[in-house]
């Protein structure tokens, strides 16, 4: 009977064994599937990076806002003013005459003219304009940046070595 549990102890221990083995063999099949994933995903994360200085970001920005506007505008201006036209004249100038003996006589004198005029007026204006208002904004303004103006040439440089770091490590587990 010794001899039978023996055999069914050493049984069970192949199969717990077998089970196991199958056990570390599928789990070692999946982490080395993430592992080939992670070197993956760190190689393109590298291409994307070494290719993001000579990008160029296109967005269009909304603005819609009420904008408020107070403001007092000074308007200092000449206006001329061009005069161009003829005044008729028609009247009766009366003209104080000394005549010896009979004394002073008024003479009626009709007076019949056409007067040209032609000017050129300045009229000085200034005056002070308070304007207050509510302008409504409602744009899309295009924003474009290039990656290369954005001074962020080092950090960029820190992420690639930290991803190279990485996927030398995924690359070779065993070295320090």
């Amino acid at each position: 009977m010794k001899r039978f549990l023996a055999t069914v102890a050493v049984v069970l221990a192949i199969i717990f064994s077998t089970v196991s083995l199958l056990v570390n063999g599928v789990l070692l099949y999946g982490l080395l599937q993430a592992r080939q994933a992670g070197l993956e995903a760190v190689a393109t994360a590298r291409i994307a990076l070494s290719d993001l200085n000579d990008r160029v970001i296109e967005i269009s920005v909304p603005l819609h806002h009420a904008l408020p506007i107070e403001a007092t505008v000074p308007v200092r201006q000449d206006l001329i003013v061009p005069i161009h036209t003829t005044l008729p004249l028609s009247t009766t100038v009366s003209v104080p005459v000394d005549i010896p003996l009979l004394g002073e006589y008024r003479l009626p004198i009709p007076v019949e003219a056409e007067v040209p005029v032609d000017l050129e007026i300045v009229v000085p204006l200034s005056q002070t304009v308070r304007v207050e208002t509510v302008v409504q904004v409602d744009t899309d303004v295009p924003v474009r940046v290039e990656v290369s103006q954005l001074g962020i040439d080092d950090l960029i440089g820190q992420i690639d070595e930290v991803l190279a770091r990485i996927e030398r490590g995924l690359r070779n587990p065993l070295s320090p």
